[in-house]
């Protein structure tokens, strides 16, 4: 596997986003969260999910890895809530929480939150992942349409965050790649400003040029207007083992 990683703080005073791409030798997952802004510590949150849910997945834990990864990112809930009751600065933070655990020919995805996980296959960009937001749910419901929602005045309100209950439900998804493929974990500062032709377009550059297509995916969404913070994290399928 090859990767790429990019987080900035955009025009907010503090980048509460977080990313993980793993280095040789470790579980090949990468990750995404996005602290619940609005809230307290949201950069403490992110930062403590990801390390939390990282630790976990190197524990030698019995159990497949659809299970390890759920029980991971029930441990980074754990971990947030509990930290949260420790200061009165740190109550009611929160964070977005996505990750993927990559095989050569599958890889499984967790997510809590409205960050996002794509899947490109050379040819077709389709997203992975459900949104846990007000407006996917008015859009589930017909009320409104996707591209209603894109532009929705309550299209930041969240209805799943890691950290904010003792317990929270874990969207898990298992899904065929191949040689070739690629995947873009994201935030909404990011997808919120471009549209999906747009991520097409940077996932179908070379693999030789994976970093140059993360960087510039994430100045393109600063140039057009992003307001938040915004990360992205590249990963190509290159056939060869996944580390």
């Amino acid at each position: 596997m090859k990767y790429a990683a990019k987080t900035i703080t955009g025009i907010r005073k503090q980048n509460q986003d977080a990313v993980f791409i793993p280095e040789r030798g470790m579980i090949a997952i990468a990750a995404v969260a996005d602290g619940m802004g609005g809230h307290n510590a949201g950069d403490i949150a992110s930062a403590l999910a990801i390390k939390t849910l990282v630790e976990n997945m190197h524990k030698n834990a019995p159990g497949t890895i659809r299970e390890r990864l759920i029980n991971a990112v029930n441990m980074a809930n754990s971990a947030v809530y509990e930290l949260s009751f420790s200061d009165e600065g740190y109550r009611g933070m929160g964070t977005t929480l996505v990750a993927a655990v990559l095989e050569e020919k599958r890889f499984i995805a967790a997510n809590v939150g409205d960050s996002r996980l794509y899947h490109y296959d050379g040819l077709h960009l389709k997203q992975i992942t459900e949104d846990h937001s007000y407006v996917a749910q008015l859009a589930a419901l017909g009320y409104i349409t996707r591209e209603e929602a894109a532009r929705h005045p309550q299209r930041n309100i969240i209805t799943r965050a890691v950290g904010t209950r003792p317990i929270e439900r874990v969207d898990v998804f298992e899904c065929a790649w191949e040689k070739g493929d690629k995947l873009l974990i994201c935030t909404d500062g990011l997808y919120g400003e471009l549209s999906e032709d747009e991520l097409a377009d940077a996932l179908g550059r070379s693999a030789e040029e994976l970093q140059t297509a993360c960087d510039a995916l994430v100045e393109r969404a600063l140039k057009a207007g992003s307001r938040d913070n915004i990360s992205a994290v590249i990963i190509y399928n290159d056939g060869e083992n996944a580390e």
